[in-house]
């Protein structure tokens, strides 16, 4: 049976409830039988991780292990800081597909933040030659309705509501909403004086592993 499987790339800094909760929707609503997230060197807006790359692929190691999840179809792929210099999504996908093979679905998944964004990608032409696109809208992202680029434009225009081929769709799907980012945790973390609400935001998004190691580790604490 043809493999269906996922790539959800991002900078994870830190992981949280909210990406696992997307990765279990994108599982379900694209039926992947497999789901790797994939941290990033650097933030697509050229900003900085607060955490290194071995950091977040540790918190992201602890989060799929957590007894709460308890998600066996969420994996890691941590490619993209392992390859020295620049690293490219394209450059990602065309290992993945060689190493897949070419009858295997790859459906690279983005926010629709970074879709509005994709015609000044490295190469991104190759990328549905590569493997499919879903695009997702989250609460605070434009909506792709707001896309004015004609090439992405085009692209919108012609989405699939199903994707079965290996490569060359786009879908576009709407996920549960969830009032949390990566930032919000990481101005949390640097305060001095969290509220007990913060708090209370820190222990409902955060599995309490990571929380442990980012303790430990002293992350954030210069964040602004």
């Amino acid at each position: 049976m043809t493999q269906r499987i996922g790539i959800f790339g991002g900078t994870f800094d830190p992981v949280h409830y909210g990406h696992i909760a997307s990765g279990k929707a994108l599982v379900s609503e694209l039926l992947l039988d497999k789901l790797y997230f994939m941290p990033c060197q650097q933030h697509p807006h050229h900003k900085y991780p607060g955490a290194s790359p071995e950091q977040r692929v540790k918190m992201l190691t602890l989060a799929l292990s957590n007894k709460v999840i308890n998600e066996t179809q969420l994996y890691i792929d941590d490619r993209e800081l392992k390859r020295e210099g620049l690293s490219y999504t394209v450059d990602s996908l065309q290992e993945i597909r060689s190493e897949l093979g070419d009858d295997t679905v790859i459906i690279f998944i983005l926010g629709s933040d970074a879709f509005a964004a994709l015609h000044q990608w490295e190469r991104w032409q190759s990328l549905l030659s590569l493997a499919n696109l879903a695009v997702i809208e989250r609460a605070g992202q434009i909506r792709v309705e707001q896309i004015n680029e004609p090439v992405l434009k085009h692209l919108l225009a012609q989405s699939v509501s199903e994707i079965n081929a290996a490569s060359g769709e786009l879908v576009q799907l709407e996920l549960e909403p969830y009032n949390i980012s990566s930032t919000d945790l990481r101005l949390i973390f640097a305060s001095r004086e969290a509220s007990a609400a913060q708090k209370k935001m820190i222990d409902d998004y955060v599995p309490s592993s990571v929380v442990q190691y980012i303790e430990d580790q002293q992350l954030y604490q210069s964040s602004s």
